[in-house]
C-alpha cells in the first residue's frame, strides 16, 4: 500500500498541472481583443446621472422682496418701481382724517416692458411702528386718488400716498401689489415691502 502513495501522488500531480500547463500556451491570435485604455469621462456627461446632466431649471420670481426707501426693485418684465419722498405732514381741515400727522411718500414706476402697463390695480397698505399696526389710508389734495390709468412703454408714472403715523412713532413698512387682472391667468407681480424710518 505504501507503494503506491508516490504513485498516486504523481499521477495527481499531473492531472493538476495539465490545465496551469494549457493556460500557459500562447493563446489564438484570432481571440485576441485588442482593448484601448480606459479614459476618465466628466461625471456632467455621465448617462448615469441625468439630473446633473439636465439643464439649470429657470429661477422663479420670488413672491416677496424687501427694499429700503429711496431704493428701487426691477420686476423681470422690465417694469421698475420705487418709494421715495418721505416725509412727515399734518393734514389739514379739510383732509380726511383732518389734523392728524401722517406719512407722506411718491411710488414711482418706470416702464421698460414694451408694453403699456395698467397701475390702476396696485394695492397699497402702510403698517407703522415696532408693533406692525395697520395705518390708517390718508387722503389730501396730494394723496388719495392714487394710480388711475396705465404707464405706457419708456413713460414714466408716479403717485402720491399718506398715512396716519403717530408723532411718537417711526418704523413704516409700505406694501405694493401690483395685479393684472386683464390677463387670462390673473397675474400678480410680487410683493414689494419698502421699509424704513421715518425722520
Amino acid at each position: 500500500m505504501n507503494s503506491l502513495k508516490p504513485a498516486l501522488g504523481g499521477l495527481l500531480s499531473l492531472v493538476l498541472l495539465a490545465p496551469a500547463t494549457g493556460c500557459a500556451d500562447a493563446p489564438d491570435e484570432e481571440q485576441i481583443v485588442n482593448l484601448e485604455p480606459a479614459q476618465e469621462q466628466d461625471p456632467a456627461e455621465s448617462p448615469t446621472a441625468p439630473e446633473e446632466a439636465a439643464e439649470p431649471a429657470e429661477e422663479e420670481a420670488p413672491s416677496a422682496v424687501e427694499e429700503e426707501f429711496g431704493s428701487e426693485y426691477a420686476y423681470a418684465d422690465g417694469l421698475v418701481v420705487r418709494l421715495d419722498g418721505v416725509e412727515r405732514r399734518v393734514t389739514g381741515e379739510w383732509d380726511l382724517p383732518e389734523n392728524t400727522p401722517y406719512v407722506y411718500f411718491d411710488i414711482q414706476f418706470d416702464n421698460a416692458t414694451g408694453a403699456p402697463v395698467d397701475l390702476t390695480y396696485l394695492s397699497v397698505y402702510c403698517q407703522v411702528g415696532e408693533e406692525g399696526r395697520t395705518a390708517e389710508d390718508v387722503y389730501t389734495d396730494d394723496t388719495g386718488t392714487g394710480f388711475t390709468s396705465a404707464v405706457m412703454d419708456g413713460r414714466t408714472a408716479t403717485a402720491g400716498y399718506g398715512c396716519a403715523l403717530p408723532e411718537d412713532e417711526s418704523y413704516l413698512q409700505v406694501e405694493l401689489t401690483l395685479s393684472d387682472w386683464e390677463e387670462v391667468d390673473d397675474y400678480v407681480r410680487e410683493t414689494v415691502y419698502f421699509v424704513g424710518d421715518v425722520a
